[in-house]
């Protein structure tokens, strides 16, 4: 029981540090300038994360149902769809930053909006990996167990390694960002548009890759 609940841990920090995890957090955490902030998005991601992986571990654990390939494909697509939105996002807002900051006419309420939007950000791309990648192996595992009780427990320590490995990314990542740009502003931007542009291409790369597969099955 115990080697079964650790591999649940384990399998938690390997899925936070998926390559398009890391791409999507990095597109956030690139233009923060606390690492208290940093930290929350990984923690918000976590949860997010948590919550879509939980509500298709119900049927799998109640019925022993499996995911069909192609769905599994299809959220992996769609992952790099968000990937290409997140890296677009973030270069054109890089892009036009100046212009952005000699306007002052923006209302309270706009404000208040992108605030909110900034905070519900990392929450709702973590909904959306939760069903791709790695976390397949998770409901893979949860079908082997034959005791509910013995599956939710190895789901919540799951969650806990998810979370706990994105919140340390995040931390890590976030301090090395505010330590750049403290030394130099203009390597701080290039940082900045990098993470856009990794965003992007690897967005690309894993729509290709997953519609080859998808026309494979």
């Amino acid at each position: 029981m115990f080697s079964v609940l650790g591999l649940g841990f384990l399998l938690g920090l390997r899925h936070a540090t998926d390559a398009d995890h890391i791409a999507a957090i990095t597109t956030f955490v690139s233009r923060e300038q606390s690492i208290r902030t940093a930290t929350r998005i990984g923690v918000l991601w976590g949860i997010g994360h948590s919550a879509s992986v939980t509500l298709v571990a119900i049927p799998v654990i109640l019925f022993s149902l499996t995911l069909p390939p192609k769905l599994g494909l299809g959220f992996e697509f769609f992952v790099g769809v968000m990937l290409v939105a997140l890296g677009l996002a973030t270069i054109i807002i890089h892009s036009h930053t100046h212009q952005h900051k000699s306007h002052q006419t923006h209302t309270h309420e706009h404000v208040h909006f992108l605030g909110l939007f900034h905070t519900i950000r990392p929450l709702i791309v973590g909904l959306v990996h939760g069903l791709a990648g790695s976390a397949a192996i998770t409901l893979l595992v949860l079908s082997t167990i034959k005791d509910p009780r013995l599956s939710i427990v190895y789901l919540l320590i799951f969650h806990f390694g998810v979370i706990s490995g994105m919140m340390l990314i995040t931390t890590a990542f976030g301090t090395t960002v505010i330590l750049i740009k403290k030394k130099s502003e203009s390597i701080h931007k290039y940082l900045i548009f990098a993470s856009g542009v990794f965003s992007l291409a690897f967005g690309l790369y894993i729509m290709y890759q997953t519609g080859m597969l998808f026309s494979a099955v």
